[in-house]
């Protein structure tokens, strides 16, 4: 472990015995998984709003985490990697694949191709409507505040059942942002939308994946519901404080390790690197 991040690229973390995360490239470690071995796929990808052609530039602009997504330098070659891990999420999902996306200025072409793409898949479009959303900064223009949650259905699956009896395909809630990771991740999903999703539209003990983890929202989701979870995540950093904000929600957890180049890290490995930088979780854990 270095003084830093001792997360590196193809550990595998094992946060207790139904939930884990990835480091590496999505694709790469959903083209490992089986066919129809996961039940419900949910995620949230880069949205690809730089409005730049400058590679260099689109990474530090838009904090892009996902390696084939750095090289990206035509709005064309997002559309076409997202297509791929769409179709990758159908090939591994049993149930349906639930994917959040927004429609902004340099994307919105791409993102009505998808539409296009898969539209004899796609169940239904969830509108997600953010009462509290920020208006435009440009007077006489209107204000994007909703988000899109495609409902895609693989081969055989006819339809999508939800806990409520009668369920509208437009929920209204304010964004719940977290400012205590707004300078680690600019665009966390808020945690209140994702309950709202994983509590609907899965059954306790489902298996979930979400290819582009980020902080863990989903995975702290699908512990409340008690759902299983796999992530995946390129950041190293992003991975190392998923631990640190799961062993936050979770504070009797201590059976969490990391697997790393055939060495396994363990609780306290993990506790005293934390410790040593000055991170404190630990500090109420012991209490």
């Amino acid at each position: 472990m270095n003084n830093e991040i001792f997360i590196q690229k193809g550990d595998k973390i094992i946060l207790d015995d139904t939930h884990k995360v990835i480091c590496g490239d999505c694709l790469e470690e959903m083209k490992k998984m089986a066919d129809n071995s996961v039940d419900v796929f949910f995620t949230s990808p880069p949205y690809n709003d730089s409005g730049t052609e400058n590679e260099d530039v689109a990474i530090v602009r838009s904090n892009n985490t996902h390696k084939k997504y750095e090289s990206v330098e035509r709005h064309e070659d997002w559309y076409e990697w997202q297509c791929e891990v769409i179709d990758e999420a159908l090939r591994v999902t049993r149930k349906y694949v639930l994917y959040n996306i927004q429609a902004l200025s340099n994307n919105r072409k791409n993102v009505y191709k998808i539409i296009g793409k898969y539209a004899d898949k796609i169940h239904d479009i969830l509108i997600w409507n953010k009462l509290n959303g920020s208006p435009t900064g440009t007077p006489h223009k209107i204000s994007n505040t909703y988000e899109f949650i495609f409902i895609i259905k693989p081969e055989g699956i006819d339809g999508v059942d939800v806990k409520s009896q009668f369920y509208r395909n437009v929920i209204s809630m304010n964004i719940n942002s977290n400012k205590d990771y707004s300078k680690i991740h600019r665009a966390l999903m808020s945690k209140d939308f994702c309950d709202e999703i994983i509590n609907q539209f899965t059954q306790e003990g489902d298996l979930v994946l979400d290819c582009f983890n980020g902080l863990g929202t989903t995975l702290l989701s699908c512990k409340k519901y008690k759902c299983k979870y796999i992530g995946i995540e390129l950041s190293e950093k992003y991975c190392q404080k998923t631990i640190e904000r799961y062993l936050e929600y979770d504070m009797g957890v201590r059976n969490v390790k990391v697997i790393s180049d055939n060495n396994i890290y363990t609780y306290d490995d993990i506790k005293n690197y934390i410790q040593s930088a000055q991170t404190d979780i630990f500090d109420f854990m012991e209490e």
